[in-house]
């Protein structure tokens, strides 16, 4: 019933191949239309599962604390150069960005000093535990006055005395080293040298300004334009060098940008050109090798035009479905190319041999699409299925890809049996009015005398093919597993280059991990934040991490805070008492030989915090209007309550596949009031669930094509047989893989899935023919098993041509699924051309030469 259903659509189209032509032009340029609007979709996060509380945990944690993320400007300083200018430098472009309604917040020095100071010290008391509070009360002891007073007549004696003057004036106590990681909140990850007041790394080579924007770096478009902006204020800086670095002969200074928005926009870069790399080099490598193995330049549009609209209709429709391509289904139009030229090989190739044969236009269009065509459908049936096996996974990079391949290979079907045919109608009647018809030849690439010795020697080459797969699976049980996420980011992006180095320079604060407590007040939460803190300190110590920073930064915790008021109530009747602090002090200044009055006012300001009585509450510190702009980074209200957040920073380069079990240890002592969150703990999660994803996926389109297979030849036997390509197929891919040291990575791995996708049609073609001719003699049976194996060759070397684009694809996950893919064609393909028609020589043996029965 099909294959009279399918000769009947190509007789169709033999007969109105001009409407035909005219609907499928209609449908293309409303596809044109709809692919105009395709964007290009960098965020890795838009490929993770949804609805999965390890990842939601992390894009909710992006949504309310802020996105992590910073856009680093950095001045690189030339080894033994002055500082002055550079410092300069940077500080004109941090203005100049401050003034962008595009930046929450920018930072370049350790803070305003002048402003931290007289802000903070009025309450700095409040966040000393009692060691710290007894070293606060030696500082203001008779002998420390009288040393500190001597102390301030060298330093304003000192060269240096203009630019200490005003913090002089504002500390003269000199308790804000007492503080110090009080003044400096947000930058424990950095490794910084402290002493010179910017964020200049330890190696004195590089200064940063770190701009974080109001929009994540997901956003393209916004990265884009942010990112041309910030580079025009850096020129403009840059330009008034000459000023700035007047009479000390340094050269222009080299600035550059990194982080995740510039490497946004190059990545972006990437994907549009690989798709459009994939989708040039695949046609073109096909459309060479269809000439080379039918000798004439005709059949090239047969093969052009319907993978063209095939594509075109794929494309259109991902426009609809997805609204853009990402890094997953950027490699989809190369896929459509090796899977949708087989199509046209196998169904084009039996029009050849027909035509060969003495068979008219009409006959031989009946048998392409009739007989071959049937092969076709169920092969891209089955082969679709598969694809859409990976709706079972939550992977949505992966589940696009799934659809949007399996669709397109139907649609890719769909434009064959109706283009190839009407095409072909054409081409006939414009020859004979030429009276002139071209000679027509299938190439086989030797396939043909390789699968007439398989028929004439199938014990010796199913005991090869018996030995091999054992090699091949033993080599399997060799190949290993890459988790690493960052083993999946592209190559070839600049901007990578410059964040490895400005996070080489400075440390790994740009990769931190996030510590979610919660709390139903928020005196409640900045208490879970305080215990956590104390918690995690000792990994500090011991290396584990390299820092941690929280809203005890900002703002102590209520009990800290009540421990520290009770000491100064108790302190204030003898060592802190005010008034005998600042009249010992005025004395010892005077001793000195110093005047007291131009100091009052920041003595005034310290004494304030010893005589105060309150604790320090969150309205206190949004008065702030620094202390303010970073609140929101430790403490928000959540849909539950509050939520505080503890940053941690790791090692360069160390914990980037996993958190630390210590961490774990600490997230599992604390629950269910604590979170761990951060992209080594997506990592984590990426590596178990992937592998359990791939496995279902497998073995779903594996029982699906099973079940496709037994119903299309409703003999179980057959069915069965038809699979061995695939079965056989993956076990040599694995073993090969294992030999040429591959591994398997995130994306690569679902290649086992399409394989079978690949795989499954060339068993098919083998198969529906044998059981065509399984009453015919040996030498047509062994013609139309080799006519058959010939187009099965072809399609397998469309479809390594079509892959080979995506192995030197940017991305390492789409190289590494090309790769793949190209031996597992390649294993299919020779299973199908060997172990197949041996197995069928020996059965047809056994059988005494008539299969008509099968």
């Amino acid at each position: 019933m099909l294959r009279l259903r399918l000769a009947r659509v190509a007789l169709f189209a033999r007969r109105r191949y001009r409407v035909v032509f005219a609907v499928t032009g209609v449908v293309v340029v409303v596809c044109l239309g709809l692919i105009s609007r395709l964007e290009f979709d960098t965020d890795v996060l838009a490929l993770l599962p949804r609805d999965e509380p390890t990842i939601e945990t992390f894009r909710d944690s992006l949504d309310r604390f802020g996105s992590l993320d910073y856009l680093p400007v950095a001045v690189r300083v030339p080894a033994d150069a002055p500082m002055p200018p550079y410092e300069e430098l940077v500080g004109r472009i941090a203005a100049r960005l401050s003034e962008m309604e595009e930046f929450e917040q920018v930072e370049y020095r350790l803070g305003d000093l002048d402003s931290l100071v007289r802000e903070l010290l009025p309450t700095a008391p409040l966040f000393l535990d009692e060691a710290g509070l007894e070293a606060l009360a030696d500082r203001l002891s008779d002998d420390s006055l009288r040393r500190r007073a001597q102390e301030l007549r060298r330093l304003i004696l000192s060269p240096q005395s203009l630019a200490l003057n005003q913090l002089l004036r504002l500390d003269p106590f000199g308790l804000a080293e007492l503080f110090l990681e009080r003044l400096r909140p947000g930058r424990s990850g950095l490794a910084l040298d402290w002493s010179s007041g910017y964020l200049l790394s330890r190696d004195r080579r590089m200064l940063l300004v770190l701009a974080k924007p109001e929009k994540p770096p997901q956003d393209v478009d916004f990265a884009k334009r942010l990112v041309a902006a910030v580079q025009g204020q850096v020129e403009e800086a840059r330009a008034e060098w000459e000023e700035i670095g007047e009479g000390t002969g340094l050269e222009v200074p080299e600035v550059v940008l990194g982080g995740r928005y510039v490497i946004a926009i190059g990545d972006e870069k990437l994907i549009r050109s690989d798709a459009i790399a994939n989708l040039g080099t695949s046609m073109l490598g096909v459309l060479l090798l269809f000439l080379i193995a039918f000798r004439r330049f005709g059949p090239l549009l047969y093969a052009f035009v319907p993978l063209t609209v095939g594509l075109i209709l794929s494309f259109g429709l991902a426009a609809i479905l997805f609204g853009g391509l990402s890094a997953a289904t950027s490699g989809t139009a190369a896929l459509l190319i090796g899977l949708g030229i087989d199509f046209v090989i196998v169904s084009y190739g039996r029009y050849v041999e027909e035509r060969r044969q003495g068979a008219d236009l009409e006959t031989a269009l009946a048998a392409m699409s009739g007989s071959s065509g049937r092969a076709v459908v169920v092969g891209a049936i089955t082969s679709a299925a598969t694809f859409y096996s990976f709706g079972v996974t939550d992977f949505t990079g992966l589940y696009q890809m799934g659809n949007l391949s399996g669709t397109g290979i139907l649609l890719c079907m769909v434009a064959v049996l109706l283009l190839l045919p009407a095409m072909l109608s054409w081409n006939e009647d414009h020859h004979r009015r030429r009276r002139r018809f071209p000679r027509l030849v299938l190439h086989g690439f030797g396939a043909g005398r390789w699968i007439r010795f398989c028929l004439r020697r199938p014990v010796p080459v199913l005991a090869a093919g018996a030995l091999l797969t054992g090699v091949a699976g033993y080599a399997a049980f060799g190949l290993r597993f890459d988790d690493s996420v960052a083993s999946m980011r592209p190559k070839g992006n600049p901007a990578t280059a410059v964040r490895e180095e400005i996070a080489s320079r400075f440390g790994s604060a740009f990769d931190q991990m996030l510590l979610i407590v919660r709390g139903s007040t928020r005196e409640e939460a900045v208490a879970r934040a305080d215990l956590a803190v104390r918690r995690v300190q000792p990994l500090v110590e011991e290396g584990v991490l390299t820092g941690v920073d929280s809203i005890a930064s900002l703002l102590p915790p209520r009990d800290r805070q009540e421990r520290a008021l009770a000491w100064l109530a108790a302190a204030r009747a003898d060592r802190l008492d005010p008034e005998r602090i600042r009249s010992r002090f005025q004395a010892e200044l005077r001793q000195a030989g110093l005047r007291a009055e131009p100091l009052a006012p920041g003595m005034e300001l310290f004494l304030q915090a010893l005589r105060r009585t309150e604790p320090l509450g969150v309205d206190e510190v949004r008065a702030s209007e620094q202390a303010s702009k970073l609140l929101d980074r430790y403490l928000v209200q959540g849909p539950e309550g509050w939520e505080s957040a503890v940053y941690l920073y790791p090692p360069p380069k160390v914990w980037r596949r996993e958190p630390p079990p210590q961490l774990r240890r600490i997230e599992a002592d604390l629950a269910p009031d604590a979170v761990l969150t951060g992209a080594n703990v997506v990592s984590e999660f990426l590596r178990r669930r992937v592998l359990e994803d791939a496995v279902l996926a497998a073995a779903l389109g594996l029982v699906l094509v099973a079940l496709l297979l037994a119903a299309d030849f409703r003999n179980v036997q057959d069915a069965a047989l038809s699979l061995v390509p695939i079965l056989i197929g993956v076990v040599w891919m694995l073993g090969a893989m294992a030999a040429l040291g591959l591994t398997m990575n995130f994306m690569n791995i679902f290649v086992s899935t399409m394989i079978i996708g690949i795989g499954v049609d060339y068993g098919i073609h083998m198969i529906h023919r044998y059981r065509e001719l399984g009453g015919a003699g040996d030498e047509k049976l062994f013609t139309g098993l080799t006519e058959t194996g010939k187009a099965i060759v072809l399609a397998a070397l469309s479809t390594i041509v079509g892959f080979g684009s995506l192995s030197r694809s940017h991305y390492p996950g789409l190289a590494s699924m090309g790769l793949v893919a190209i031996l597992g064609a390649l294993s299919t393909c020779l299973v199908s051309i060997s172990l197949l028609p041996a197995w069928v020589a020996l059965r047809r043996r056994l059988r005494g030469g008539d299969d008509r029965g099968s």
